[in-house]
């Protein structure tokens, strides 16, 4: 009859690697924040540029506004 041996096994951490495929997809997430900061932000500049620009052309003042003839 065979000796029967006891089996050990090392627990090891279990590390997952990323994979390019995880790289693309994290720097594709990242670059859409990115570019919707972006335009929200140019948004914001362009409309508060157009609002200063209508309303140096309609002034007002005391609350009525003054029509130029």
């Amino acid at each position: 009859m065979a000796k029967k041996s006891v089996r050990r096994h090392a627990r090891h951490a279990v590390r997952r690697t990323l994979k390019v495929k995880d790289y693309v997809v994290i720097v594709r997430s990242w670059m859409f924040v990115v570019a919707f900061a972006l335009m929200l932000g140019l948004g914001a500049i362009l409309g508060t540029f157009f609002r200063q620009q209508l309303e140096a052309s309609a002034p007002v003042v005391a609350g009525v506004s003054t029509e130029a003839r």
